[in-house]
């Protein structure tokens, strides 16, 4: 039997999820789009330190989070690939750098994201052609 191969992740920074949870209907074309595709969907475990906020609007968090299929830690080679993407960028925002090296672990990964242009001028440091961002 053929090994079926996901086409890459579609990385959930806080944007990403907070899009997802409020309903934002291109966010949500866009996550059920790339799970029909076969891209694994994640999001790293410091994005949800940025969501959380120990309201109700949590209640939605959870649901997101709920349909990711993995929540990713964040290992040490993550974090010193992190640290040389925020210095190579300029970025200075480290859960935005964290995402983009997580994303940058496999190939062809796509970010969702409500800050686009830092999570670009992250991919362009990477050096890495086969990552993008989509913005909502």
């Amino acid at each position: 039997m053929a090994e079926v191969v996901s086409p890459g992740r579609l990385v959930l920074d806080s944007g990403g999820v907070s899009a997802l949870a409020t309903g934002d209907l291109r966010a949500n074309r866009l996550f059920r789009r790339a799970v029909r595709k076969g891209y694994v969907v994640v999001i790293p475990t410091p994005v949800l330190a940025e969501v959380y906020s120990g309201r109700a609007t949590d209640a939605s968090m959870d649901r997101v989070v709920k349909d990711v299929e993995f929540l990713i830690p964040t290992s040490v080679s993550v974090a010193r690939r992190a640290g040389e993407l925020r210095s190579r960028s300029g970025v200075r925002d480290v859960v935005d750098a964290i995402v983009v090296a997580e994303a940058s672990v496999v190939p062809d990964s796509i970010v969702l994201t409500s800050d686009a242009s830092d999570i670009r001028s992250l991919i362009d440091a990477t050096g890495e052609r086969r990552l993008a961002c989509i913005g909502v």
